[in-house]
């Protein structure tokens, strides 16, 4: 009996040990089986590395920090990429090419085309390495910019200190200030009023755009008024120009205090603030587009010059314009553009209201003795402008109103037409009235107008 159960305890052993045995095999076997140790190629190793394809967005910060451009990498699995920079200023622009990516960095080919972004991000032949992170991207050699206003260092080109700063020239908003500079010397001196740019949206009195206009004018004997005005934000058309006006008026009714020269006064205005002083110095007596505003009533907001940095003019036809000008999109008659929001609502929507933002619009207003000189400049590339200098279009004209043309038609195309038609020779006066859009401003950077501003122009033109 014993001997049995040893027998069959034996067996049982045996057999234990024989399937332990084989099933280490089979583990082992299978083990072996799961490990792929095929050699990969070099290329699909290689395209199974590249894990960054995808849309990627980096947001600028422009203007101070007041203006966002959106730019937007998409990476492709072929190793090409688009870049699509979305500007509410200056439109949308794409660009194509080829990246490699090295140490989490990649670096898009040389941008190509007539249309270069003027970010200073890019390296000088256009290409650029970014990082990424998440659905973000970001330029290696980008730094953010301060919020504005921005102040030039005591010791820069074209830096000076103003005499009285905020000084209120009106009573309704706390944006209703201005600077104040003074030349040396007895005055009474003539006056320039400065109006900013910033698609009126954003931007101060001091802005670093203008403060070289601030030096040339000193140096050449001006007193300048550079002044703040109600952003659209914060109330519509006609606010801004309202407030621009009340500063004119203000100058003449502080002459004594200041040293102003009440007869010699000018309007000077980039972008936006152009427009702003293109409406002040025409329409001088229109009591409707004083607005709001009532300190120093019944004192003249009229101006003898005028100075238009790339201002736009005629919001109604810009679309029209940019595309006669090979740029197909509708930036302007859109909601959320700077002139809708000036305007109160699209610019598109209903052409009677655009028009009176429109100088035309009040022409009929214009004194009998109407004069002023004009200085207007736009970019090279807006081929709307005539006459050619250097680097920008240039008009010097004198504007009576007796050369002031015929009022618009109801038609905005037959208006724009008329405007457009004929070319006016630098310096001929007295010649028609020719007030451009200044589509060129998108092909135009703030160190070119600085550079045209040091150079003594437009304070030599004329004599204020």
């Amino acid at each position: 009996m014993k001997k049995r159960v040893s027998f069959t305890v034996s067996v049982v052993l045996l057999c234990m040990i024989v399937f332990m045995t084989a099933g280490c095999g089979n583990q082992s076997q299978t083990a072996a089986e799961n490990v792929d140790i095929t050699e990969v190629p070099e290329s699909e190793a290689a395209d199974e590395s590249v894990e960054i394809t995808g849309s990627y967005v980096f947001l600028e910060d422009v203007m101070g920090g007041q203006l966002q451009v959106s730019w937007t990498l998409t990476l492709n699995e072929d190793m090409t990429y688009e870049l699509i920079c979305e500007n509410g200023m200056m439109g949308t622009s794409t660009y194509t090419g080829t990246f490699t990516e090295e140490d989490t960095i990649v670096t898009t080919s040389p941008l190509e085309g007539d249309d270069m972004p003027i970010a200073a991000w890019f390296e000088s032949d256009y290409s650029c390495q970014w990082t990424l992170e998440g659905d973000s991207c970001m330029p290696l050699k980008y730094e953010a910019v301060s919020a504005v206003p921005v102040e030039m260092p005591a010791n820069a080109p074209g830096a000076v200190s103003a005499a009285y700063t905020n000084a209120a020239y009106a009573s309704l908003s706390a944006s209703e200030v201005c600077d104040i500079y003074l030349p040396e010397g007895e005055g009474p001196f003539p006056t320039i009023v400065v109006v900013h740019g910033g698609g009126f949206a954003f931007g101060a009195q001091n802005m670093e755009i203008i403060q070289p206009i601030f030096a040339a004018a000193m140096e050449h004997g001006y007193a300048v008024v550079s002044v703040d005005y109600r952003k659209s934000s914060e109330a519509v058309f006609p606010a801004a120009l309202a407030d621009v006006k009340a500063a004119v008026r203000f100058v003449r009714a502080n002459a004594a205090e200041y040293g102003f020269d009440e007869e010699r006064i000018a309007v000077w205005g980039e972008s936006a603030g152009a427009y702003l002083s293109l409406m002040t110095a025409l329409t001088p007596e229109v009591e409707e587009l004083n607005g709001d505003v009532t300190d120093n009533p019944g004192i003249s907001s009229g101006v003898v010059a005028l100075v238009d940095f790339y201002g736009p003019v005629e919001f109604y036809t810009m679309d029209d314009e940019y595309k006669s000008l090979g740029v197909e999109h509708d930036l302007f008659a859109s909601d959320n553009s700077f002139e809708s929001k000036f305007v109160g609502q699209n610019v598109g929507l209903d052409e009677t209201v655009t028009y009176q933002t429109y100088w035309q619009t009040y022409q009929d207003s214009l004194p009998d003795s109407f004069t002023l000189h004009a200085w207007i400049q736009a970019g090279d590339a807006d081929t709307s402008v005539a006459v050619f200098v250097g680097m920008f279009v240039l008009i010097v004209i004198m504007i009576t109103k007796s050369v002031v043309r015929p009022a618009k038609k109801s038609s905005a195309e037959a208006n724009k037409t008329s405007r457009r038609a004929g070319t006016v020779p630098q310096n001929e006066m007295p010649c028609g009235l020719f007030l451009p859009n200044a589509l060129a401003h998108i092909f135009l950077s703030g160190s070119t107008v600085l550079k045209m501003v040091l150079t003594g122009h437009p304070l030599s033109c004329y004599s204020v």
